[in-house]
């Protein structure tokens, strides 16, 4: 794993089916650096996380159990990740999730606008794995 780029989970564990259960969920109302060292500091030390991002339009509809997105293939963390490369990972993937279906780019700002009142977000799903 690097502190320089995303490492996919696909990288260590190639086309095979991985089940994890009673993952870890964090939400994210905004999408910068900060929250996501917020984020990497609940993490244990000398842990590997395998990690998912889901982008939610409507909390209200979200708790309505309506559709959500998910931006990416998941992904491996560590505590000493680097919350940059993640918040601009996950900013990334909203705007190509947005472009390829079509949604209007005012859901990336209204996450980023701190006064939105309804605005969306990110789920992260996480779960520590063992590597050997």
């Amino acid at each position: 794993m690097s502190n320089t780029q995303i490492t996919y989970l696909e990288t260590l564990y190639p086309n095979n089916l991985i089940l994890f259960n009673k993952a870890s969920i964090t939400r994210l109302f905004f999408i910068n650096w900060f929250d996501i060292k917020e984020f990497l500091s609940l993490l244990e030390h000398d842990k590997i996380y395998v990690i998912s991002f889901e982008l939610v339009v409507s909390w209200l509809m979200y708790e309505e159990d309506s559709p959500v997105l998910i931006l990416s293939k998941p992904i491996l963390i560590t505590k000493n990740s680097n919350p940059k490369l993640i918040a601009n990972f996950i900013r990334n993937r909203i705007i190509i999730a947005l472009d390829r279906y079509y949604l209007d780019h005012t859901v990336l700002e209204m996450i980023e606008c701190p006064d939105y009142p309804e605005k969306p977000g990110v789920i992260i799903k996480y779960n520590e794995i063992s590597i050997f």
